[in-house]
């Protein structure tokens, strides 16, 4: 019996060592795989509607009511970070490219305010100056003007001048968050009789007293035109 409690004690301590050396003998050998992510922030402003917005004021009472022209301009943005949404006149002045007549008691030069617009989405953030009524589209008396570079005093359709979570808009796509990434724009000059333009009074005062002085106290007839630029910025 105590043969053979030796033999078993034999074995297992062999048994031991020749797993201590097999478990030594083990080889590895590892290789490693850099994996990179190169997240590019994305912004894209779509028009879906036509580039170009006629008025044609060839009647008393279009002077005298005006002509809006409803969801003439629809936006759509796709935007990975977040972002502001602001317009500006590319000039102050409307530019006169044809004159009707001799115009000798007629203003040709007319500022941007004259034409008004209004998005019907309503800017969520609490801007100075934005489009949710039907307002005049400003240059600032020209300081807009520099680069299109926006101010304090920039309309917004969508954000502000200023940085921040409450001051814009999160990164969204149009198709998920319609609501807050289509914008429909409506536009609106109302000429009056005479041409003196009384939402410009209203609205401008100080620009309209400026335009039409005792000289030139209406619009001189002829054809105008204007750019408006949208511009779509990654958060002020």
């Amino acid at each position: 019996m105590k043969k053979n409690y030796k033999k078993i004690m034999l074995m297992t301590a062999l048994a031991g060592i020749i797993g201590m050396n097999q478990s030594s003998a083990q080889l590895s050998d590892q290789e490693y795989v850099a994996v990179t992510m190169d997240l590019q922030g994305i912004l894209e402003l779509t028009m879906t509607t036509e580039p170009q917005v006629d008025f044609v004021f060839n009647t008393i009472q279009k002077y005298q009511v005006g002509i809006t022209k409803y969801n003439a301009t629809r936006l759509e943005v796709e935007a990975t970070v977040p972002w502001d949404l602001y317009a500006q006149p590319s000039t102050r002045f409307w530019t006169q490219q044809l004159a009707y007549g001799a115009g000798t008691n007629g203003q040709g030069t007319l500022p941007s305010e004259i034409l008004e617009m209004e998005s019907i989405q309503a800017n969520s953030v609490a801007a100075p100056k934005t489009f949710n009524s039907f307002i005049g589209l400003t240059s600032n008396n020209g300081a807009n003007l520099a680069s299109l570079t926006p101010t304090i005093n920039t309309q917004f359709l969508a954000g502000e001048f200023a940085q921040g979570v409450s001051s814009s808009y999160a990164p969204a796509t149009s198709t998920q968050s319609p609501l807050t990434n289509k914008f429909l724009v409506h536009y609106r000059i109302k000429p009056g009789v005479p041409a003196n333009f009384p939402n410009l009074t209203a609205q401008y005062p100080l620009v309209a007293t400026a335009t039409f002085p005792a000289a030139t106290p209406y619009a001189q007839p002829g054809f105008y035109d204007l750019e408006v630029v949208y511009t779509l910025t990654e958060d002020l």
